[in-house]
């Protein structure tokens, strides 16, 4: 499964130090829906997972859309966040 997770450049270089993102991983099913939260929690980066163990978050809005995995991930790509682009205008 293919999942969005949102987080900061601070996390992603404890993640890089430790070789991966410790459980419970959170993450959202699609890129749009990713960058909402984004955008909600004011975090900087989006990164795309694949994992092969995944729940769906109960009691979270909408339904089927944010998952967690207990595994740890030690891949992951960067997917462009607007906030990227501004970064690199500067």
């Amino acid at each position: 499964m293919t999942g969005y997770h949102v987080t900061t450049h601070r996390k992603l270089a404890r993640y890089n130090e430790t070789g991966g993102i410790l459980p419970p991983v959170r993450f959202w099913r699609s890129p749009e829906t990713a960058e909402a939260w984004r955008r909600k929690t004011g975090r900087d980066l989006i990164l795309v997972v694949d994992v092969e163990t995944a729940y769906p978050m109960p009691d979270h809005q909408p339904p089927m859309m944010a998952w967690w995995t207990p595994f740890l991930v030690r891949t992951w790509t960067r997917l462009m966040a607007e906030v990227d682009a501004k970064a690199g205008q500067e």
